[in-house]
Formats: structure tokens, sequence, C-alpha cells
């Protein structure tokens, strides 16, 4: 019995507290969440042709071979809905936030996880461009299938092949 108040309590904590679109907005993920990582790469591209190649979703499949459907519900814009289907498992997300060229980012729900991911680029000499990636993760009985270790290989991979289809 103990366990089930524990965890009725986690989840009002978490209902009461700030929500993952209000994070999503303001550019954070969730700093306690059980799963997390954060990387970055350098790409030798502008930030504009990066920021085109993220953005332009339905096209995801072409670059990062892990996904195998992307669909999205209008114009990259905050509030735009989006699915997409990774490794067999369908996402449903939906854009936060959207700064052309520096920001992006995006909320994500599949099989009672919840997810934000930010995405940060920033120009540097040369014009190149530096990625940073936090992404969060948050769910019952999450730990027990996924951990921040094979979080931040997944990440790395996307970084990876963000980096090989920009340049």
């Amino acid at each position: 019995m103990s366990s089930f108040r524990s965890l009725a309590l986690m989840f009002l904590f978490l209902a009461a507290g700030v929500s993952d679109e209000e994070l999503a907005r303001g550019g954070r993920i969730r700093e306690g969440a059980s799963v997390h990582a954060s990387l970055r790469i350098v790409i030798h591209a502008s930030a504009e042709k990066v920021w085109s190649v993220l953005t332009d979703i339905p096209n995801w499949p072409k670059w990062q071979g892990d996904i195998s459907a992307a669909q999205t519900s209008g114009p990259v814009e905050a509030g735009m809905a989006f699915s997409w289907t990774i490794g067999g498992t369908h996402i449903k997300s939906r854009l936060a936030l959207v700064h052309p060229y520096s920001q992006l980012a995006w909320t994500g729900k599949a099989f009672g996880a919840s997810a934000i991911h930010v995405w940060k680029l920033s120009r540097t000499a040369d014009r190149e461009t530096t990625v940073a990636t936090d992404e969060s993760m948050d769910g019952f009985l999450l730990t027990l299938f996924y951990s921040s270790k094979k979080l931040a290989a997944s990440d790395q991979l996307w970084l990876e092949r963000l980096k090989a289809a920009s340049e």
C-alpha cells in the first residue's frame, strides 16, 4: 500500500508542477527526469542549412535511418503537431519553441512516457554551427526499458546523422 501511495503522490506532484509544454516553450528540459541526455557537435555548415535539414520533418526518414515515418500538420511554427515512428514506436509530438536558425523544441508522448527535446544552434567562425541537444523523458516503468545511457547513444546518432545530412 505504501508504494501505491508513493506513486499517487508522484503523479500529484507532477500534475502540480510545470508542464512539459511550458518547459519546452522556455527551451528547457525536465531537469529531474528519470532519463536525460545533453550532447553537442560541430557541423561544417551554416546554421541556415542545419536548420533546414532539422526542421524538414517529413524528410527525417531520408537521413535518420531509425525513423520509418514522419508527418506534420502544417508549417514549422510553435503549436504544430507532428507524428513520427522511430524503432517501431509511434510518437505524437508538438513543436513548442521555434526560433529560426537558433532554437527548436518539441514535446512527445508514447506508451505513457513523455519527452522534451530541445535543440540549440550557434554560429561559429568559418560558417560552422555548434548544435546542442538536451532531452528528458519521464514515465511509469520507463527506466525498466530505457536509460540515460541509451538516450545519449540515440541522441549522438541523431547529431552524427544531422551532421552528415547538413555537410
